[in-house]
């Protein structure tokens, strides 16, 4: 079965502006699939399930600040390593009800497992291997400033989730919430997207006193900040440790504790800059040389911004402008789209540059 993405119309097919944007994807081939969520997840089926049916089936929807999707998945792996954690810089929390199936999560927290009826916690900013199977749920996107302040320990749950009356309470909001959205009136985004967080904070929080962060929730915060800091100056040739402590308000000893995991900050800085800079020679609509936006970035020697592009990415940044070229026009079309957002990949991307620039 083809792709399938479009914003949700009324009996006669038209776009309806009357209600909250949605849109619907619909997939039996798991090449498709696998591209469309790479923007969060590496995906991989299972050796036994290679050769059966695939089924992905997901209508988004987007409130505000937040995504959420009702989806039909089939049974595959989901994977978030240590390599991909510092490519894509994702730094949102994701929340799965499981309306049927469960998941076997393996974390730097340590391995779980849960079933149908329950919620699970994942941090995009922390390693993961989640085997599920044929599994119908409910997920919440959020960026991570949504939730830092009320819930600063959240990440402690990463791989599990909350137990207890409290947590069936929760299971119960985002079922009701997801059956509710195809109806409820446009307007009402931001609205629902604060009630969701205030949900989320009075049910999670009387159980996160069970659970032992694995780091302390302080340093989490400050160093969220000081990535979504770096993130809008990246272009800056004024971005240095003492920048970023001014902007933080740590010592530069707590700075270079908080990225000793990514090689120090300055190897950090100089990553995103090649992923801003990968990004923009993939975007058709720019035409400046290679050079130029190399040197936006504070690469004046082409020769240590070709070695430093290639060392991260195994390919020069040449052969991706042309290899950009020669696809230009082919593959897939996702469907129509409103105010320039017409599916759920592009939103949690949207999501995500929002948040670093917060």
């Amino acid at each position: 079965m083809p792709i399938a993405f479009g914003f949700v119309g009324n009996e006669e097919g038209v776009l309806d502006p009357s209600t909250i944007p949605s849109s619907e994807f619909s997939t039996r081939q798991f090449d498709i699939w696998r591209d469309s969520i790479a923007v969060v997840f590496d995906v991989e089926r299972q050796a036994s399930e290679a050769d059966s049916a695939f089924i992905a089936d997901v209508e988004a929807f987007q409130l505000g600040d937040m995504v959420v999707t009702a989806a039909t998945l089939g049974e595959q792996r989901y994977t978030r390593s240590q390599a991909r954690l510092r490519r894509d810089g994702m730094d949102h929390f994701v929340l799965n009800l499981y309306r049927t199936g469960g998941w076997r999560a393996q974390t730097p927290n340590g391995d779980f497992q849960g079933v149908a009826g329950q919620v699970s916690v994942l941090d995009l900013a922390s390693e993961l291997i989640s085997d599920e199977p044929h599994s119908e749920l409910v997920t919440l996107f959020l960026p991570r400033s949504l939730l830092e302040e009320r819930l600063p320990n959240l990440g402690a749950l990463h791989g599990s989730g909350p137990t207890g009356p409290h947590a069936a309470l929760l299971a119960e909001y985002i079922d009701l919430l997801a059956r509710r959205l195809p109806t409820l009136p446009a307007g009402e985004e931001q609205a629902l997207s604060r009630a969701t967080c205030e949900m989320l904070t009075a049910c999670i929080s009387p159980t996160l006193a069970n659970v032992e962060a694995a780091r302390p929730g302080l340093e989490m915060v400050l160093q969220r900040r000081a990535r979504r800091f770096i993130e809008g100056q990246l272009n800056s040739p004024d971005l240095t440790a003492d920048a970023i402590c001014g902007a933080v308000g740590v010592s530069r000893r707590t700075l270079y504790r908080l990225f000793e995991q990514d090689g120090g900050v300055q190897r950090y800085i100089q990553a995103r800059r090649l992923v801003r800079i990968k990004a923009l020679l993939a975007d058709a609509s720019d035409g400046r040389r290679i050079s130029e936006i190399a040197a936006e970035f504070g690469f004046t020697r082409p020769d240590h911004f070709a070695r430093a592009f290639k060392h991260q990415f195994g390919q020069s940044a040449r052969d991706l402008r042309e290899f950009r070229r020669r696809h230009l026009g082919t593959g897939v079309v996702l469907g129509a789209k409103r105010n320039d957002i017409g599916s759920f990949d592009t939103w949690i991307r949207a999501l995500h540059d929002r948040a670093i620039a917060i």
